[in-house]
């Protein structure tokens, strides 16, 4: 019979821990599917981006609380992110980071993911393709599609700081050049400097958190911030000029000035001699909210301009607003050819494009 004090220290061994026994084998699952499991995800990460830019149409009331959401996320990433975000960037390892590291990546990330989806539409609506500030919502969408590549993506985040930074100021710019306008009775010009210097300042804080750099490093960190602010503030025609856009452009051969209804709908080619020695352009603009704004019509005939409005100043309402512009040339009857019309706003943002051909 064995005393009671040895059998407690005989069985003592055989009560093993469930908990690192588990841990284990879970973390040897994780490190065996890894690729699998980022490769199944970024195919899922895909699929609800889309989901969101479906959902995202017209829905400006959101706009606010996904800045919101994205203000808290930079602020967590900021203070408990601990090897996340700017902590992550510029490290270089041969070993995959762990199953933890990866959770909080995953959840950083996906915020920005689901952020750039839903911006999209709304870019895309103030985008004129046949102008510069296609460039802008192309980099969105390559963004968007880059960050759901899980393992690409974040392998280039740990590996350049300067990635990081022009990634984390390039979603919360998209997203404050939107909100800024909407949320402030500003013009959108005033608005889009206003948004890249907060952009800029809040993607320094995290891209330079963890560990330092060398003065190579900073150089090129440096440079990549002059290089944004640069071109937001500096070739604002390269942005295009949210929340406005162009709802629907109406060539007419005459307008009621009082209600600013057409009598007519032209559409090419026209005849000059039902114009009757003028044409006129009803344009009707978008606009969620209160805003001042400016615009400016230019009329080109075959690429050559042959008049440009002086910069009108609107107060557009949460409805929108019209404005109308004729051509009346002064030398003879309206000439046959090529007619455009481009919209702009700021003296530079193009916003609206519309022609008609006039003549055989």
């Amino acid at each position: 019979m064995i005393p009671e004090d040895d059998r407690r220290e005989t069985e003592a061994p055989s009560l093993e821990a469930p908990g690192p026994l588990v841990g284990s084998r879970f973390r040897r699952f994780w490190v065996r599917n890894r690729t699998l499991f980022w490769a199944l995800h970024s195919l899922w990460a895909l699929a609800t981006g889309v989901a969101v830019i479906v959902l995202a149409r017209d829905r400006y009331g959101f706009v606010p609380w996904v800045v919101l959401f994205l203000v808290l996320t930079w602020a967590s990433t900021l203070f408990f992110g601990g090897r996340t975000a700017g902590d992550r960037v510029g490290t270089r390892r041969s070993a995959p980071p762990g199953f933890g590291e990866e959770a909080t990546s995953y959840l950083t990330r996906s915020m920005y993911q689901e952020t750039l989806f839903f911006l999209l539409p709304f870019y895309w609506y103030s985008t004129v393709f046949q102008s510069l500030n296609v460039t802008f919502s192309l980099l969105l969408v390559g963004l968007a599609v880059l960050s759901c590549l899980d393992l690409f993506f974040d392998g280039w985040m740990r590996r350049s700081r300067v990635f990081g930074l022009v990634f984390f100021a390039t979603v919360a710019f998209a997203a404050l050049n939107l909100l800024v306008p909407i949320l402030f009775p500003v013009d959108p010009r005033f608005g889009t400097p206003i948004a890249a210097l907060a952009a800029v300042g809040s993607a320094l804080s995290l891209t330079m958190r963890g560990a330092s750099t060398g003065r190579a490093g900073r150089m090129r960190i440096a440079l990549a911030s002059v290089a944004i602010l640069a071109i937001a503030i500096g070739v604002p025609r390269l942005v295009p000029p949210v929340p406005l856009r162009a709802q629907s452009v109406v060539f007419t051969s005459e307008i009621d000035r009082s209600t600013l209804v057409p009598f007519d709908t032209l559409s090419s080619p026209v005849d000059p001699a039902l114009l009757g020695g003028s044409l006129y352009l009803l344009v009707e603009v978008f606009s969620p909210s209160i805003m001042p704004t400016t615009v400016t019509l230019e009329w080109q005939l075959d690429g050559e301009v042959i008049r440009t409005t002086r910069e009108i100043e609107i107060t557009a309402h949460d409805i929108g607003f019209r404005v109308w512009d004729r051509w009346v040339p002064v030398d003879g009857p309206i000439r046959s050819g090529e007619y455009r019309v481009v919209l702009r706003t700021g003296g530079e943002r193009i916003f609206g494009l519309a022609g008609i051909r006039v003549g055989g």
